[in-house]
């Protein structure tokens, strides 16, 4: 347990630079009149957080991976969802840096 909980904490650092990045190209583009969406998520992705930035959505994952890891039980619904939030914030932030890019 403790090693998968080391590798949900090794993929939250790894995307935590990233987020940092695409929440200043956020901000960048909302100063040149784009970027006018309402949340990076839709409600259906499994997040809690609703917001036109990825830090909130990353916090709220970093909140789970501490909780399991604090709780020192293993909870398959929580790990599931632990990780299909870091799925969705590791391909989506793939996208935005693609898109910028571009």
């Amino acid at each position: 347990m403790e090693q998968l909980l080391d590798q949900l904490d090794a993929n939250l650092k790894e995307l935590y630079r990233k987020a940092l990045d695409a929440d200043q190209a956020l901000d960048a583009l909302k100063k040149q009149g784009q970027g006018k969406h309402q949340a990076i998520f839709p409600a259906s992705a499994g997040f809690q957080q609703q917001s036109d930035r990825f830090m909130p959505y990353l916090a709220e994952t970093a909140e789970l991976v501490a909780a399991m890891r604090q709780s020192k039980q293993f909870n398959t619904a929580t790990l599931q969802r632990a990780v299909q939030q870091l799925k969705q914030l590791h391909q989506t932030l793939l996208e935005f840096q693609q898109a910028v890019k571009s």
